[in-house]
């Protein structure tokens, strides 16, 4: 599971020469997206296909995001995860068991796919892809400028009539692959922030670890 939130969280790049510079258009591509995130609540359902070099079977999980602002809620079938802007709660339905941590920048990066977006902008090169094309979707890869990364490349696919994330598909340099898929994309969601912290009244005897 924790390779999962990993994933997704990783789980949200082509050949470049030395000289590669980010393209104007693709960077405000991906930052309208990324001011929209910010300023109002988004709720959308995911899938997310992990595949390793080793192995043909990809593992795949499916569930729903809400997201507004720093907040989020990740929900699955078999587990859920809270965050209200500074605590974050991982709850797994067959134990009954709560975990309760204060989570890093990076540990956030690794759960919410705007945060991927938005750690890695600043340190890569953006592009549209020369590879990836689509009649629907802006097709943009994000390079990291770093060659110490164990990311490769990402590569995002923006809807062209509404700038609504479609997918974001993040290539590590070991083979390994994670293709997180949205449908659904609600924008402007009318949620207050209580969903977003772990109402405990909710689970009858459930376990709590915390681990701050």
């Amino acid at each position: 599971m924790k390779k999962i939130i990993y994933s997704i969280a990783l789980l949200f790049f082509c050949f470049q020469t030395a000289v590669a510079q980010t393209d104007a258009k693709a960077d405000k591509i991906v930052s309208d997206l990324l001011a929209e995130a910010r300023g109002n609540a988004i709720k959308t359902n995911f899938k997310l296909s992990i595949s390793e070099k080793s192995n043909s079977q990809a593992m795949v999980s499916i569930g729903t995001f809400t997201i507004k602002g720093n907040k989020f809620v990740l929900e699955m079938a078999d587990m859920k995860v809270y965050f209200d802007g500074k605590t974050q709660w991982a709850y797994v339905a067959k134990n009954n068991e709560v975990s309760v941590t204060e989570p890093s920048e990076k540990e956030l990066s690794e759960t919410n796919p705007m945060a991927i977006l938005s750690g890695f902008k600043s340190k890569s090169i953006i592009r549209f892809s020369s590879k990836v094309k689509s009649a629907q979707n802006y097709c943009i890869e994000m390079t990291p400028k770093a060659k110490n990364q164990d990311i490769a490349k990402i590569e995002v696919q923006i809807a062209k009539s509404n700038g609504n994330l479609y997918s974001i598909k993040l290539i590590n340099k070991n083979g390994s692959a994670s293709l997180l898929s949205l449908s659904n994309f609600q924008k402007n969601v009318k949620v207050g922030d209580a969903i977003f912290v772990f109402n405990s009244a909710k689970y009858k005897g459930v376990e709590v670890n915390d681990l701050r």
